[in-house]
């Protein structure tokens, strides 16, 4: 009987052994099917780059470089590390573009595209220093490493945004969108007004708040001094960001994303129309 007791332990010791190796095998990454489709008017935009210091607002001179894997500003739940020049909200609008081109395709296959029209879709010149401009942002997108772990469990990190050939001859662009970054669709995106965001192309501030607000069904109130890490602001004077933040406001009323705001000691007050998809979201939140 002694023989059996010890045979029976020793059975359950190696099948709690056999399951505990299991499960510290590496998780299974599924390839993603497809990215996800929205309207001609739209840009979809996933929301780590949107509540994060991911892309900047800040101007092109303004950039820094980040010589190790450093943690950058993000709402709660995501943490952003990031190696490599600085991106921006101009660099936000090329990767943008192109994942709208993108969109209904199956993740892994190229699209193509000339310099010109990207650029004229992005509603700039299209002489030589924008053709410069491009290629800038591009090598930006394509050498950042970037390090994305969600609420403690799940860590995706890549080197680039996209790859690209470029033909010297015709200017024209074959790119593959990397797939860890498309994945970033996959923790939730928001559709952004392409028209509003053209009006603010000059406005990097007013940019990233115009990004940061639509991501919102119901924007909170926040401090001025959270608002100025999640923008990756370089200005070291608070009362400069405050005037900065104000005009950036001021902005977003003018275009319409805004119905109005207040900056109350230092706590910025938005009010703005949720659109019909963050409505009933609101609705089903609230039932």
């Amino acid at each position: 009987m002694q023989n059996t007791a010890t045979s029976l332990t020793n059975l359950t010791e190696r099948f709690q052994s056999l399951t505990d190796r299991k499960k510290a095998q590496p998780r299974r990454i599924e390839p993603l099917d497809t990215i996800p489709s929205w309207p001609a008017g739209m840009r979809g935009t996933p929301n780590a780059c949107l509540r994060s210091a991911l892309f900047a607002g800040v101007q092109g001179n303004e950039r820094m470089a980040y010589k190790k894997r450093t943690l950058l500003a993000a709402v709660d739940g995501i943490e952003v590390r990031y190696l490599g020049v600085q991106l921006n909200q101009s660099d936000l609008d090329v990767w943008m573009q192109i994942v709208h081109l993108s969109r209904m395709q199956i993740p892994g296959f190229s699209v193509t595209f000339s310099a010109h029209a990207l650029l004229t879709a992005l509603g700039r010149c299209t002489g030589k220093s924008q053709h410069e401009w491009l290629k800038e942002s591009m090598a930006r997108l394509g050498g950042a490493f970037v390090e994305i772990t969600y609420h403690g469990r799940h860590t995706f990190g890549e080197k680039g945004f996209l790859r690209y050939h470029r033909d010297e001859a015709t200017q024209r662009y074959v790119v593959e969108l990397t797939e860890s970054m498309l994945r970033l669709f996959e923790d939730g995106y928001t559709h952004i007004e392409f028209e509003q965001r053209q009006q603010l192309r000059k406005h990097p501030l007013a940019l990233w708040l115009h990004g940061f607000l639509s991501s919102h069904a119901a924007p909170y109130p926040l401090k001025l001094q959270t608002l100025y890490q999640l923008s990756g602001s370089s200005t070291q004077n608070p009362r400069d960001f405050k005037l900065r933040m104000r005009k950036a406001l001021q902005a977003l009323v003018g275009i319409g994303a805004l119905e109005g705001f207040e900056i109350d000691e230092d706590v910025v007050k938005v009010k703005k129309q949720p659109t019909p998809t963050q409505k009933r979201h609101l609705e089903l939140r609230q039932s």
